[in-house]
């Protein structure tokens, strides 16, 4: 079909304008890549399912938003160049994090170059240094005594349950005892009692109470009158008591995590923190803070020179939190440093900050209900300062006794890594039985159970608190001792050789 004259004359008009425009004949592609175009346009990386774009600032590319600490590998999700050029990357090109940067080259199609830098970034956390000493000054390191009493043929109240902690409170040489004392599902608040000792103490088979010891007398430990300020309100049920120095005065503290009352609808309580001051207690009640509260531990984990606090427990609104310390003893409560499918829905109720691999970096070991779903794992530390599942390496469960309550860690077969000791408790028959498990660790992160080649008679009737790995013989090897309130305590002497 022809154009009428006048329709041609106007196409003829605006074709002749648009090549006048475009100054050689061309199309302005053509004449881009004739010039040597050779531009990235855009960059997207992935990981884990997710996009992750990035800003391009002439050759540098950086992307927009940081991958997470764990992220090792990303790939090339999608790019765009200029028409007519290539790249020597891929979509699906995988690139690790800790090779960048990364150089790559854009070629336009009369062959110049264009050289880029893609540099990728990562959440480095806090970026903590490790420290050889870390474990230090923690509440694990500070647990053992040279001498243990029976809180309850110490105060001489049979009806209470009792927690004891060791330190030498007044400064003069001798182990002293810290006792805070509660009543099974009661609201009622019972009283914090500090003992000092004379340095007469020493552990016996049965009251462990130290000096001249008789049913209802431990002579070796006075009673230190108004070592609380009046008014003060105890606790309800203590759980742990955790001693170190939080105000970084050199004089040992003391804070007490407890679960509140034991039954539905397990409402939980405060923490209370007893700053020493020389003569006793300045007490601060955490009313911020109250869950059901079980274990917990202390160290410097974040390497800025002061001590914080993790505590953990279920049920609870927050089952895992970290407490900050200024390095005044004053702390901010945050969940932030640990994974968030330890926050909720969890049955962890025991941790310890333990440097298991001796790196200088403190790691976070946690148990509880394990036929609840709550494995044993060692979460390691880094230096991020955060806790991951993906972190951590999962201790062998014990049939029948899927429920921790303690853990210790000592090299007992001096092979130079730390082996576990787990405190167990009968699953089948709640909180009747106990057993203790030896865990060997071969180096590299990984245990086994070697307990029926390690230890004998190591289950029995009742349930224990406590164990501690120490040398209560001085002949120079690693011992356990078990205890709890009122009960007879348990001794095992090792040889030396993971026996």
């Amino acid at each position: 079909m022809k154009l009428p004259i006048h329709k041609f004359l106007a196409f003829l008009t605006s074709a002749l304008l648009f090549f006048s425009c475009s100054g050689n004949g061309t199309s302005p592609t053509q004449e881009e890549t004739q010039s040597g175009n050779k531009d990235l346009l855009s960059l997207d990386l992935e990981y884990n399912d997710s996009v992750f774009s990035t800003t391009i600032s002439n050759t540098s590319v950086t992307n927009d938003s940081e991958f997470p600490f764990l992220a090792e590998q990303v790939s090339v999700k999608s790019f765009q160049i200029s028409e007519n050029a290539t790249a020597d990357i891929s979509i699906g090109q995988t690139l690790n994090i800790n090779e960048s940067p990364y150089s790559f080259t854009v070629t336009a199609e009369d062959q110049t170059t264009k050289n880029y830098t893609l540099i990728i970034t990562k959440d480095e956390g806090l970026q903590i240094e490790p420290n050889s000493n870390i474990e230090e000054r923690s509440s694990y390191n500070l647990q053992s005594s040279d001498v243990y009493v029976d809180g309850a043929q110490l105060t001489r109240d049979f009806d209470r349950s009792h927690l004891t902690a060791y330190a030498d409170f007044n400064n003069d040489g001798n182990t002293d005892v810290l006792i805070s004392s509660g009543l099974f599902q009661s609201y009622s608040y019972s009283p914090i009692r500090l003992y000092l000792g004379d340095g007469t103490g020493f552990n016996s088979d049965y009251c462990e109470c130290g000096g001249q010891c008789s049913e209802f007398s431990c002579n070796s430990f006075t009673e230190l009158p108004n070592a609380l300020p009046n008014g003060y309100e105890g606790m309800q049920h203590p759980r742990k008591i955790l001693i170190g120095d939080y105000n970084n005065d050199n004089l040992p503290d003391a804070f007490i995590i407890g679960h509140g009352y034991d039954a539905d609808p397990f409402p939980g309580e405060s923490p209370i923190l007893l700053i020493n001051n020389g003569s006793g207690f300045d007490y601060q009640k955490l009313s911020s803070i109250s869950g059901f509260f079980h274990g917990g531990s202390s160290a410097d984990f974040d390497n800025d020179g002061d001590l914080d606090i993790f505590i953990n427990g279920a049920p609870g609104d927050e089952e895992a939190v970290f407490l900050i310390n200024d390095g005044s003893g004053n702390f901010t409560n945050t969940a932030e440093f640990i994974d968030s499918e330890f926050h909720h829905n969890t049955k962890y109720y025991t941790s310890e900050f333990i440097d298991i691999d001796s790196d200088g970096f403190i790691d976070l070991l946690i148990a509880g209900h394990e036929h609840e779903g709550a494995n044993t794992l060692i979460l390691w530390g880094n230096s991020s300062g955060k806790y991951y599942k993906n972190l951590s390496s999962t201790i062998p469960q014990v049939n029948g006794f899927n429920i921790v309550v303690d853990i210790d860690a000592v090299d007992i077969d001096n092979d130079g890594d730390m082996d576990l000791i787990l405190n167990r408790v009968d699953s089948d028959n709640f909180y009747q039985n106990y057993y203790l498990q030896i865990a060997s660790n071969d180096g590299n992160g990984n245990f086994s159970d070697v307990t029926s080649n390690s230890i004998a008679n190591n289950s029995g009737s009742d349930w224990y608190l406590w164990v501690h790995i120490q040398d209560l013989n001085n002949d120079g090897k690693s011992d356990l001792y078990m205890e709890t309130d009122h009960k007879n305590n348990l001794k095992w002497f090792g040889n030396g050789n993971f026996n």
